[in-house]
């Protein structure tokens, strides 16, 4: 009666150790099966988004928005000829430039993309817009001299002044074409044209059309 005893409990004790073997291996066949559906998930839209814009721009920087604008410079002279007579003079000097806008897509965490499916709502918060260094038409460069008297030109040899100036004005551009960046038309227009990708976007891989695409920008 003893050994029969043993047995039955040697025997359940076998059978609560498979048991266990059998619910590990449930629980780490849900674990691996967990895993495996969530490393096939479906991209989220911000992730879409940075696939899309990256792919269409090649260098790291989404253009948005070019323009045409117009800059100024001038100088004043004042010299004395001879020591006794004191003249005046100055230089003018214009020119058009395209200024161009874009967003960097290099570090696409600084982007945030939504789709509402009921409202269709598509709703982009952009970071900071920036501006490419102004392109100078060249053949748009105008310079203009002003002097007292016929010697001024020849005495101050103006058009070599004129030359370094180009160089000033080019720094001069690039310092409004940023400080352009908080006008409300531009950045009117910086929207607009994320916008324009954004609807690209929408129709090409997300296959919807938005009710409303909405751009929000830093400072809005």
């Amino acid at each position: 009666m003893k050994t029969n005893d043993k047995k039955t409990v040697s025997k359940g004790k076998g059978l609560q150790v498979s048991g266990f073997v059998l619910i590990l291996a449930a629980v780490a066949a849900t674990g691996f099966f967990i895993a495996d559906r969530s490393s096939n998930r479906e991209p989220s839209v911000s992730e879409r988004w940075a696939l899309y814009v990256q792919d269409l721009s090649p260098e790291p920087k989404l253009v948005v928005l070019s323009s045409l604008q117009h800059f100024e410079a001038s100088r004043q002279f004042t010299r004395k000829l001879l020591a006794i007579v004191q003249v005046r003079a100055s230089i003018e000097l214009s020119a058009w430039a395209d200024v161009s806008y874009y967003f960097d897509v290099a570090d696409m965490k600084n982007w945030s993309v939504g789709y509402d499916k009921r409202s269709g709502l598509l709703l982009i918060k952009a970071p900071a817009p920036d501006c490419l260094p102004p392109a100078v038409r060249t053949e748009t460069i105008e310079i203009k001299t002003k002097g007292d008297n016929l010697v001024t030109n020849a005495l101050f040899r103006l058009k070599d002044e004129a030359g370094k100036m180009e160089d000033e004005l080019s720094a001069d551009m690039m310092s409004k074409a940023r400080a352009s960046l908080s006008d409300k038309a531009v950045r009117a227009g910086v929207r607009e044209g994320l916008a324009r990708f954004a609807a690209g976007f929408s129709e090409s891989v997300l296959k919807v059309k938005p009710a409303e695409i909405r751009i929000e920008l830093p400072g809005d």
